[in-house]
This record gives C-alpha cells, structure tokens and sequence, in this order.
C-alpha cells in the first residue's frame, strides 16, 4: 500500500467512525511499511484535505451529479487536494493514482466518474469562484474551510479583521513544542543534545523551558526515551506559570489528563511538593502516570475522580493553588483537529459551557483563604471563558480576579490581557488558542 492509498483509507476511517485524526494516521504509519518520504506524503494528503475540505467540496460541488458514494468523494477530495495545493505532483501522477484506487475498490465505472470528474473540475473548466458567494461569513467560511455559523460567532466576538486571522492560522500546520524536563536537563543542553540526535530546534518565545522542533523527529531521539522533555505546546505551558506555585506546595489538579501541565506543576513544586491530579477516565490517567515515570517524577498522585466528588479524597478550603483546566470545545486547537471543524456543532458549545460551571464551582470549595485558582481553556469563545468568569464572580462573592496575575506573565503577552484575563489566539504567537484567568479567594 502506498502513500495515497494509505492516506485514502485513514479518511474513509476517520469518516465513516469519527476517529480522531491523529490517531487514525499513527495507527495507519504503524501498521504499514512506508519510508519516511511516503509517510510525510501521507501526512500532508490527511491534514491537508481535512483543513481545506469545505472549500474543495465547493469546489467539486457543480460535478457530483446523480448518487456518488461517500467513498467517491473523499478519493475526489483527497486529489484535488494534491492538484490544487501540492506544487511537486503532477496533476496527471495525482489523477491516475486516483483511478487506479477507485478501479480497485469500486471497478471500472467508480474509475470512470472519478477520472471524469477530476477532469472536467481541472482541465478545462477551472476551479469556481469564492467572489460568487455574496454573504461576507459565508464566503470567508468557504475560502478558509470552516463552518459559517463559527465563522458568524467569531465575527460577533472579535471582529471580521481578527477572526479572518484566526481562519488563516487555523490552516496552518500547527507545530511541534517540547517543554523541557527541569528536574534532569536546561533548555541549551537539550538543545545541543537534540542537535547531535538529528532534530533542529529554536528556543521558544514565551516559556523559558519550551524549544521549538524545525525538523527531524523529536519523538525517535534517545532524548526522548530518557524523559528530557514532555511534547506540549508553549500557549499550554502558561497555566502552570500563571498559578505559580511555591517550592513544597501541595496544589489540586482537577481536569488533569493528559498531563503536560501536571508534570509540569510537579516540577515547580519540587520533590517535597506534592499534586493532586485528578480526571474522569482511567485510560488518560494511566497514560499520565507513564509520562511521569519516564520523566522521573514522583510527587504526583493521580486517580479517577469527577468534581463533584473531590470531598471524597479532599478537604474543603485545604488548598493554596488550585488548577482548573477545563473541558472545552477546542476552537483554540483546530489546526490539530481539523476533522473537528467538520463536526462541531454550536449546541457542542452550549453543552460544555454548563459541565464548566459545574466543575468550576466544585474545584473553588476547596480553595483557602488568599489562595489562587487558575481557570482555563484552550478554546475562542467568550461564552466558555470570560463569561464564564464573570458569572462565576457574580456568584461567588468571596472571589476576585488577581490583579497582580498580568505581572508575573511574559511581558510579550500585554497586549493579549482584556479586563484582567489572558486570551491568546492562535495568530498571535504560533500556539494554539488558549484563555487563563487567575482567581484570588478573599482573606
């Protein structure tokens, strides 16, 4: 099986079961011997399609005539794909691998209506116009792949100048962080390491322990496997830092998996210190006790455990350093989902927002007096974020934003604070989208 075919069968996967597509393509890479020139290839057809996939589908629209079969259109997709935005294929190489996998998996009549469709759709009719579409969401929708009624919310949030931004980063190949494990290496000696073991970096912009991989495979290094870093993203390192905590502080982690910003806090707080992380599923606790035993930390104690429930294993009011990452629609991630553009939905959003009240006002039971709460998401969406602070605030009267919160961040971000609380956007910076709020409980 070659690149395309791969890349095919992984799209019919994530289709037809809703898997997540980085799982669907690891597990494909796996299962099937390509050399690393088919594997990126194979990549890049996935991500690709899936990131642009409204606008392609515009675009072969005017030619599914009469009953294609789903299978069908995503190989027509998947090609045009290649056609349209893959400079080094010949549009005629795209095209005959196209025919070959339709002829195999559907005979020669599939084989006929793709190399009939992919033909009229590019030789010599031409790719319609977006300039057709009058409605200014709509369009901007289409041209950038995502789906108009996030297009519509995002406009009414933040305007049309900044969420066009949004959508132009949103198609970007998000990048790969590494957060570098304080407790056995620093940031320059992971760097020449890394170096030597044929992977480039450049340091990070916001954290001083995050480095940036500009090529090679970070994941293969012995630096790796000797758990000299955790792969996060810079925006998801931010929380630990804005909550801060001291040397030796105990600190409750309560939407904890999968772990970057546990391990993260356990660092800071050192081997005296100790954190309470928390989650709903076991499979994602499990995999976060893996992480910190090949990082080599020890003062974390993990388990199952739903908000509501803390009482169970903890104290009210025994705090000083609470970490609220909730659940969130991801709007701030898409560039590494972007099959979650395609499904989202906005009651999705409404859903979450009521499970975020939830666990919020549970988690702040458990703050002391003077203690700090960090709220966050990695979403773009006033509702799940400030909003959700402010109503939190109405109710609880006992709380207040931290003032002094802004200071201890990276002065880079000034611009990214809007009455007290951190948005940033994937545009900004290169990270993902991500929102932090700090929360003081009064003395």
């Amino acid at each position: 099986m070659d690149a395309r075919q791969v890349a095919f069968e992984v799209l019919l996967n994530i289709k037809t079961t809703k898997a997540y597509s980085n799982i669907a393509l690891s597990k494909a890479l796996a299962s099937h011997e390509l050399s690393s020139q088919d594997k990126a290839l194979a990549t890049e057809i996935v991500y690709g399609t899936l990131t642009h996939e409204i606008l392609l589908h515009y675009w072969l629209t005017p030619y599914f005539q009469g009953r294609i079969k789903n299978w069908v259109k995503i190989l027509l997709t998947m090609t045009l794909y290649q056609i349209v935005y893959l400079e080094k294929i010949p549009n005629y190489a795209a095209i005959n691998e196209a025919v070959g996998i339709a002829k195999g998996r559907g005979g020669e009549f599939n084989a006929k209506i793709v190399n009939a469709i992919l033909r009229k759709a590019t030789f010599p009719d031409g790719l319609r116009s977006t300039d057709e579409i009058t409605e200014i969401p709509e369009r901007l929708a289409t041209q950038h792949s995502h789906p108009t009624w996030l297009v519509r919310l995002w406009i009414s949030q933040f305007g049309k100048n900044r969420t066009e931004a949004i959508l132009r980063s949103n198609n970007e190949r998000a990048r790969m962080t590494l957060r570098t494990n304080m407790t056995r290496t620093n940031r320059n000696a992971l760097i020449s390491r890394l170096a030597r073991e044929g992977v480039a970096t450049l340091e990070g912009e916001l954290c001083k322990s995050a480095i940036l991989v500009t090529a090679g495979n970070a994941l293969l290094a012995d630096s790796f496997k000797d758990g000299l870093f955790y792969v996060q993203d810079e925006a998801s390192m931010l929380p630990a830092i804005a909550l801060a905590p001291t040397k030796h502080a105990h600190v409750l982690d309560v939407c904890a998996a999968p772990g970057g910003k546990t391990l993260q806090l356990a660092e800071m707080v050192g081997d005296l210190g100790l954190v309470y992380a928390h989650d709903i599923y076991a499979h994602k606790i499990d995999r976060l006790k893996e992480n910190a035993s090949r990082l080599g930390i020890n003062n974390v104690e993990a388990s199952v455990c739903w908000a509501h429930e803390l009482e169970k294993q903890h104290e009210p009011a025994s705090f000083d350093y609470i970490l609220v990452d909730a659940p969130c629609s991801g709007l701030g991630i898409l560039r590494r989902h972007p099959e979650a553009k395609l499904t989202k939905k906005p009651a999705d959003l409404d859903a979450i927002i009521q499970i975020q009240q939830e666990i919020l006002g549970s988690s702040a039971k458990f703050l002391k007096p003077g203690g700090r709460l960090i709220y966050s998401t990695c979403t773009i969406n006033r509702k799940e974020n400030q909003r959700q602070i402010e109503e939190f605030l109405l109710a609880h009267e006992d709380f207040e934003l931290e003032a002094s919160f802004k200071s201890r961040m990276p002065t880079i971000l000034k611009d990214n604070f809007e009455n007290g609380m951190l948005q940033l956007f994937p545009q900004d910076f290169g990270t993902d989208g991500f929102f932090i709020a700090s929360l003081v409980k009064k003395k």
